[in-house]
């Protein structure tokens, strides 16, 4: 017999919170079977649409995540063979990361299972002015915490 769960009086961070751990358990329980997880997965995808090659450090600072995570995920990708690191020929000591064609076929699979999940939640029937406004409480946050 399963609860009911009440969210009466949750705070909006709260909520947000727990949408976004959901959310999360959802996706790296999809990418499971690819031995990826969501933070590996949203690297391949800012990899794939980048305009400019990337290096570790762009993501440390796109995903506000540690040096040392965003290491260990990378180290992760290459092994599995999603991602390939490439020397910069001005410096020595900078690699730049690109995908593999493994890596490049992920992104098909990675949008199908976001978008699954973006309509199981039915966030493609969200009003757009709440989604302006959120997208600007979000800038502001990430703003605040610089």
């Amino acid at each position: 017999m399963s609860k009911k769960i009440q969210l009466d009086d949750e705070s909006f961070a709260s909520l947000l919170f727990l949408f976004n751990k959901n959310q999360q358990k959802y996706i790296n329980d999809a990418l499971a079977e690819y031995g990826l997880n969501i933070n590996q997965a949203s690297f391949i995808v800012k990899m794939f649409y980048s305009k400019d090659y990337l290096c570790q450090d762009d993501l440390v600072e796109s995903s506000y995540l540690s040096k040392s995570g965003v290491a260990k995920s990378l180290k992760d990708l290459e092994e599995k063979e999603y991602v390939l690191r490439e020397r910069l020929d001005d410096n020595k000591r900078k690699y730049v990361l690109l995908l593999s064609a493994k890596g490049e076929a992920m992104i098909p699979i990675i949008e199908k299972i976001n978008n699954d999940w973006e309509e199981k939640m039915g966030l493609d029937k969200v009003n757009k002015n709440f989604m302006r406004t959120f997208r600007s409480l979000t800038k502001k946050s990430i703003k605040l915490n610089k």
